[in-house]
């Protein structure tokens, strides 16, 4: 066994974080980099650069970056003992020791007391659907809608008996806290003290993370009374708005076809899992947020949705397309007929049919002005209607470019001039008539900043693709000439660590930086080409000298006005300098 700084250093020479990365984002080979479309924001253009030779990335758009563990605590909310743990596990890395900082402890495991607790639900849930009496009802539900006992297995399905205290009950035998299965949002406390159980006479659908583990739980009334779905309520582990339903079982085959269809419920993705159809995940019973469409975009290229067929379907397709246009994937939409839903669907019409649908399946824009101008071409009042749910939509497009495609659209599709579409847009706008001033203005601030940082940041790129001209720059004045501050944190470290170590791979001072500033800054200056060729090192460091003993003798004459002597001295000494 290894310690954990030895661990750290093992896991980083075992992994590739382009092939790790690479799993959870689309990326293509730019140069001797790789690029892709940031996992992390919104964004239509790739910002997100991925070295291979520094194994480290960066986002120039959102600014985040690091190493294979930054990304894999940003990517999956993970503390840095969880890291640690997943990625000793993926690259068979044995650790011994701990981790030391207390509060990273704490938290991790904080979130591990969770994850047990999840688990030991599930197996509560799937001994009380196998229960002879209990379970009936749900095995007889499953059996009607004819999942085999496979499915139910593989994603260990179960069932909540109509009892108030029958997971309390368990919990206390297994002698847990119940204040923690509260903190993991099984059970609910009364307000005149004690408990009950969340979860009462439903299925369960464990709700697994793209690590396996489960995060939480939906649970499915049998009968009509309401709410139909229930999910646990957000906790340390788990937040609807990031997690899909089956995401976890369905992200390769969404890969390998490019295309994620997307459902509306548990069932729905276990009836299309029965049928052969493995790139679909299903929402929570919640509206798709940012969060899931950016996970979608790093293994698919275009996206499916399969809305019900009424008014609240065709409603929630249109509020969903600024999200898929804002985050860059396109989308294209299905209504099935009326009263079926995809498991009816395809035992009626085959999987063949439903194939049929999904590659048929029209943009979203295009599905929606069609479904809503059925019948109404010549009625005036409904396509006053239609601009009054479609403009305040396109409003919130990012893209000018993408807005005017749709108001194009938009104008062929309901006869209406393109310019009276604009004006009427142009109203919902104006709450956002500062943006664009302001984010001129922060552009040419932004262009004075990088002028000014110059120096900064030639310095910083020198030391980088050649560390050991460190050896020649670490003795000479070259405070002087930096003006940021996360820059001079990030050299002052680096001829720190290269004062006691010596040379070093320059990828690994990310980790010895204080401040998210320059974290950021250095991440973003490893994945940038060198501004030298080795020829022209000698000349790089001559020059920084020389321009650092320039304003040194600058700044010790302003200081020295007054005092002819020293100012003397200060002459001599810059003569025989240049001399």
């Amino acid at each position: 066994m290894v310690s954990y700084q030895s661990a750290k250093e093992e896991i980083k020479r075992a992994a590739d974080i382009v092939e790790l990365i690479g799993r959870f984002v689309q990326l293509k080979k730019a140069g001797k980099n790789y690029v892709g479309l940031c996992p992390f924001h919104a964004e239509k253009a790739p910002s997100f650069t991925v070295s291979p030779e520094r194994q480290t990335f960066h986002c120039f758009g959102c600014k985040k970056g690091g190493d294979i563990f930054s990304f894999w605590m940003e990517y999956h909310s993970a503390t840095f003992p969880e890291a640690m743990r997943d990625l000793a596990e993926r690259y068979h890395v044995t650790i011994s020791g701990g981790f030391s900082p207390s509060d990273e402890r704490e938290k991790a495991a904080q979130r591990e007391a969770l994850f047990k607790i999840n688990e030991k639900a599930v197996v509560y849930f799937q001994r009380a659907l196998t229960h002879k009496t209990k379970g009936k009802p749900a095995r007889g539900y499953f059996k009607k809608r004819l999942l085999s006992e496979e499915i139910i297995s593989d994603f260990r399905l179960g069932y909540a008996p109509d009892e108030w205290d029958g997971l309390i009950g368990f919990f206390r035998r297994e002698n847990v806290d119940l204040d923690n299965v509260a903190r993991a949002g099984l059970i609910v406390q009364k307000k005149n003290g004690g408990y009950y159980d969340r979860f009462r006479g439903r299925i369960i659908f464990p709700i697994f993370d793209l690590r396996q583990q489960v995060v939480g739980f939906g649970g499915r009334v049998l009968d009509d009374s309401l709410p139909k779905y229930l999910n646990t309520p957000e906790t340390p582990i788990f937040r609807k708005g990031e997690f899909l339903y089956g995401l976890h079982a369905s992200h390769k085959a969404i890969r390998e076809k490019g295309r994620a269809v997307i459902v509306e419920g548990y069932m729905d993705w276990l009836a299309l899992r029965k049928h052969g159809f493995e790139e679909v995940v299903a929402t929570l019973g919640t509206a798709l947020t940012e969060r899931h469409v950016r996970k979608l975009k790093g293994y698919a290229d275009e996206a499916v949705i399969v809305f019900d067929s009424d008014e609240a379907g065709k409603t929630a397709a249109l509020k969903s397309l600024p999200i898929f246009s804002n985050e860059g994937l396109s989308v294209r939409a299905v209504v099935l007929p009326d009263g079926q839903d995809p498991d009816s669907f395809v035992n009626d019409n085959g999987s063949a049919r439903f194939l049929e649908l999904l590659d048929q399946a029209p943009p979203m824009f295009d599905f929606f002005l069609e479904q809503k101008l059925v019948q109404r071409d010549s009625d005036v009042e409904g396509k006053v209607r239609l601009l009054k749910e479609v403009l305040p939509v396109l409003s919130e497009l990012h893209y000018s470019t993408q807005r005017s495609l749709y108001v194009r659209r938009l104008s062929e599709w309901i006869g209406i001039k393109e310019d009276v579409l604009w004006s009427q847009l142009r109203s919902f706008q104006k709450k956002r008539s500062g943006s664009a001033i302001d984010t001129d203005v922060k552009g040419r601030l932004a262009a004075s900043k990088v002028e000014k940082r110059f120096d900064d940041l030639h310095l910083l790129n020198l030391l980088i693709h050649y560390p050991n001209a460190a050896s020649k720059l670490i003795d000479c004045e070259w405070r002087i000439l930096l003006s940021d501050s996360a820059i001079m944190e990030i050299i002052d470290t680096f001829f720190q660590k290269y004062s006691q170590e010596g040379p070093f791979s320059p990828q690994d001072l990310l980790g010895s930086l204080e401040s998210d500033v320059a974290r950021e800054q250095y991440s973003e200056a490893l994945v940038e080409d060198s501004h030298y060729s080795e020829q022209e090192v000698e000349l790089a460091v001559a020059e920084i000298k020389g321009k650092a003993h320039q304003k040194m003798i600058s700044a010790s004459i302003k200081k020295a006005r007054g005092d002819a002597e020293a100012l003397n001295r200060i002459l001599e000494l810059k003569r025989l300098k240049d001399h």
